[in-house]
């Protein structure tokens, strides 16, 4: 197996783990996207098209659970970030790399 399949297919296992719904998934994509930055709940759900702040907010708190965002405040206010973990964070990055091919081998499973 090439180091490059082997890759993907990591990233397809990891996502079946811990993206069990699409907004997960989208989340997941947007931390590839910006692995440095914080963002409020109402930003990233402005950010993905999502009406219902509240429905981000429980897949946040989810991936937080899993150690794969960090839920920081500042002045009373809850901002979230992609954990520091090294190995999560490439995980999440092979995540974005591969959104295009994962949706439809996710769609199956």
């Amino acid at each position: 197996m090439s180091a490059e399949i082997d890759k993907q297919h990591k990233a397809l296992e990891f996502a079946r783990q811990h993206a069990n719904t699409w907004l997960k998934l989208d989340l997941l994509c947007f931390w590839g996207r910006y692995p440095h930055a914080k963002f409020t709940a109402d930003a990233i759900a402005r950010t993905l098209g999502c009406k219902r702040r509240t429905d981000v907010e429980e897949a946040l708190d989810s991936l937080v659970k899993e150690n794969l965002v960090e839920k920081r405040t500042d002045k009373a206010l809850p901002f979230y970030c992609l954990t520091d973990d090294a190995s999560k964070r490439e995980c999440v990055l092979d995540i974005r790399a591969y959104r295009s091919s994962l949706r439809p081998a996710l769609s199956m499973a």
